[in-house]
């Protein structure tokens, strides 16, 4: 009887204590570690392969933190209105403010003249990490003592390069790019380069049309007065015709139907726009450089203005072999070898 009532009263004590509520995880605690929160700012949209790559290099350099990424989006290459941007970063500083993120990832430059600027820099939190900034990073006053990031390079030398050893018969080149400003940003850093030293190809014009019926009149002139073209950014043509941005596979489509020059790319849509080829920048480094600052922020409590601005290095080789077939040229091996995208 005795027995009984003590196995009872074990039963009972054990049911206690397994009913009670585990302890919850404290920063302080052994072995546990704070949820972090970082906001990923896009400037562009949800479906631009840009913002993909550049998410994917950000995911990659935090993947084994307990962090909680949150995406954003400003849409600004298909809504480029300036009232309504402005809007949205109202809106997203709002939501920072709630939020409270540690970090804050901003891309691409509508990111930094709508948001960071305005809004972020100078601050005490969040710190700021850009990425993909075509501009000289003192255009919108970075660093400052809450903002560092990486700047974002276009490849010319090394494309022009790349050309030129493809066909050393080749000599001058138009370039031709819309009259966005990602694209006067770009063409500055052109410049700069230039005064390193010249280029493989003579860049005997520089095209900047605003319009799509522009864009194509432009290529035309381009073909009847130089050995090649490249092709830099055409995503806010305008067609007159309807009044709206052209939609790039449009643009695309129409180039590789009437374009029968050899064609160079340096923006990452090149791929899937049947040019000749390419040294392209890529969202993954750019997204990954950001990322790893992001970490370091995260992992050692230090400000982002205390790192020290980064510049993308590797550029992705592009070759399209069905566009080589078509303008008759043989690329040789070594250069197909090399090259990290070869389409077939």
């Amino acid at each position: 009887m005795r027995w009984r009532k003590l196995c009872l009263s074990l039963l009972l004590l054990c049911g206690s204590i397994s009913a009670l509520p585990a302890p919850a995880a404290l920063a302080g605690t052994p072995g546990a570690r704070p949820q972090l929160s970082v906001m990923l700012v896009q400037s562009y949209h949800q479906e631009y392969s840009w913002c993909q790559l550049v998410a994917k290099g950000v995911r990659n350099a935090l993947r084994d933190l307990p962090v909680r990424i949150e995406v954003q989006y400003l849409d600004a290459k298909r809504d480029p209105d300036p009232e309504r941007l402005r809007a949205k970063a109202k809106a997203l500083f709002d939501r920072i403010e709630a939020e409270k993120p540690q970090v804050v990832i901003a891309a691409d430059d509508a990111a930094q003249y709508y948001l960071v600027a305005p809004y972020l820099k100078g601050r005490a939190a969040p710190q700021v990490i850009f990425c993909g900034v075509n501009a000289q990073p003192a255009h919108y006053g970075f660093p400052a003592a809450n903002v560092s990031g990486v700047r974002e390079r276009w490849h010319f030398r090394e494309g022009f390069a790349l050309l030129k050893r493809i066909n050393p018969r080749l000599h001058t080149v138009t370039l031709l790019s819309d009259t966005s400003e990602s694209s006067d940003f770009v063409l500055k850093g052109m410049r700069e380069e230039a005064k390193a030293g010249r280029f493989a190809l003579n860049v005997v014009e520089v095209e900047r049309p605003r319009t799509l019926q522009q864009w194509r009149l432009a290529v035309r002139r381009a073909q009847a007065r130089t050995d090649a073209l490249a092709l830099g950014l055409y995503l806010t043509l305008v067609d007159e015709k309807t009044g709206k941005v052209a939609e790039a596979d449009e643009v695309a489509a129409w180039n590789m139907a009437n374009i029968h020059r050899p064609t160079l790319g340096f923006a990452d849509y090149a791929s899937g726009h049947g040019l000749l080829c390419g040294i392209l920048e890529s969202g993954e480094e750019q997204g990954q450089l950001a990322g790893a600052m992001a970490r370091t922020v995260l992992e050692h409590g230090v400000a982002a203005g205390s790192l020290p601005l980064r510049i993308n290095r590797k550029g992705l080789v592009l070759l399209n072999l069905k566009t080589a077939e078509r303008l008759n040229l043989i690329i040789p091996y070594n250069i197909i070898q090399a090259a990290e995208i070869v389409i077939k």
